[in-house]
């Protein structure tokens, strides 16, 4: 059985591409393609680390059979199974994407600082009710003191005698005394009197 021109042109494509990078590098034949013309490309497989499953491809001419054949080229190529990088996507494009992903980003950030000052005005609120709370406890408290307060007072008779006591036990007099006192100061400079007198 004769073989076709494109398979005796084998072992001239594999020599050729031997030659081209050395014989480690260069793996067993897997197929032929007649391209027509006296065009054929001749695969093999691909013996390179970090390049599995791609092979060698020579593309021998040979317009004549009585001529003799060229290489035309030799490629490494990827194959069904081998790694490749990603399409190429121009740059307008990535720009492109990349800025609506930056004002997606902005608008969830956006979103998130209304959220975080709900959450603050929500507890602020809560703060002011307790706040209050606490506040109206405190007036109550204030009031019955007072009250108590006034009430022993009522007792005493504002004068120098609870002053001159005062300075004899070593305390202060009364907060009350002391503004009563401060009163009556300021009330006597205001009119030009000697706040002593």
């Amino acid at each position: 059985m004769p073989k076709s021109p494109a398979l005796e042109q084998k072992d001239f494509a594999r020599t050729a591409l031997i030659e081209a990078t050395s014989k480690s590098k260069v793996g067993n034949f897997i197929e032929v393609f007649e391209e027509g013309e006296g065009v054929a490309t001749y695969l093999f497989e691909n013996n390179q680390k970090g390049y599995v499953g791609w092979r060698w491809s020579v593309t021998i001419f040979q317009a004549d059979p009585s001529e003799a054949a060229t290489v035309s080229e030799i490629l490494l190529m990827p194959g069904p199974d081998s790694l490749v990088a990603p399409d190429w996507v121009p740059w307008s494009e990535r720009l492109a994407d990349y800025k609506a992903l930056q004002l997606e980003l902005e608008k969830q950030a956006a979103l998130d600082a209304e959220d975080a000052e709900e959450a603050d005005d929500a507890d602020d609120s809560d703060d002011d009710i307790d706040a209050d709370a606490d506040s109206d406890e405190e007036v109550e408290d204030s009031v019955e003191e007072s009250t108590e307060a006034d009430l022993a007072v009522a007792d005493l008779e504002e004068g120098e005698n609870a002053e001159d006591d005062s300075e004899d036990t070593g305390r202060k007099p009364p907060r009350f005394l002391r503004r009563r006192k401060g009163f009556k100061i300021k009330k006597a400079r205001g009119k030009g009197k000697n706040p002593q007198d």
